[in-house]
């Protein structure tokens, strides 16, 4: 193994808030969402599991092979959490989050992104992580 440290997986923990109550109350579009953010960001799909709450929510969990893309909301709030568990890269994982973020119309973001699985020539190295807005992301 090299002396730079090799990640395992990805955890990307979203908070979107400032999104329209309507929008996050609409069952097929929060599975809509999912569906088209796997189909975009080159993430393998294999099953979506979703429900609609009462009197209100929506969650939708995606099954990927390469992990998990799950959407919770709170229309009630204005707010959703995002989760995207990968391994390998996450190459693609700031845009995956920038979509879901756009579609659901936020106006506020925050994201912690956690590297997991990091190995080091010496053996098991400790969670990393960062907190940032997808906005800083971006610049």
């Amino acid at each position: 193994m090299s002396d730079e440290p090799k990640t395992l997986e990805h955890h990307w923990i979203v908070d979107l808030h400032g999104c329209p109550a309507g929008l996050l109350d609409d069952h097929d579009l929060i599975r809509n969402q999912l569906k088209e953010t796997t189909d975009r960001y080159e993430l393998s799909l294999l099953k979506i599991v979703s429900n609609q709450f009462e009197p209100q929510g929506v969650t939708a969990v995606g099954l990927l092979a390469e992990s998990h893309l799950s959407i919770h909301t709170w229309p009630e709030h204005c707010y959703a959490a995002v989760d995207i568990f990968t391994c390998g890269s996450d190459q693609h994982l700031h845009a995956a989050c920038q979509f879901i973020a756009n579609s659901l119309k936020a106006k506020q973001s925050t994201v912690l992104r956690l590297q997991r699985g990091v190995l080091n020539a010496d053996g098991p190295g400790k969670i990393t992580a960062s907190q940032v807005t997808l906005d800083e992301l971006s610049s």
